[in-house]
């Protein structure tokens, strides 16, 4: 149970760090790299729930 909170967690820090490492070149770049993570988080986050939902099938196919 811990090591997805301690995994999670990193890995926020560690997108955190490269947002405000790009910000400290220029604020737009922040911004940018900041956006473009959370889109591949969204994407990511949405392509693991799909994978989770059962495919329905015909009725008396196993």
């Amino acid at each position: 149970m811990l090591i997805p909170i301690v995994t999670f967690i990193v890995g926020l820090l560690g997108a955190a760090l490269v947002a405000y490492g790009a910000w400290l070149v220029a604020p737009a770049a922040g911004y940018i790299v900041a956006g473009v993570l959370c889109l591949a988080w969204s994407w990511l986050a949405a392509r693991a729930a799909a994978h989770q939902v059962p495919v329905p099938t015909e009725e008396g196919e196993r």
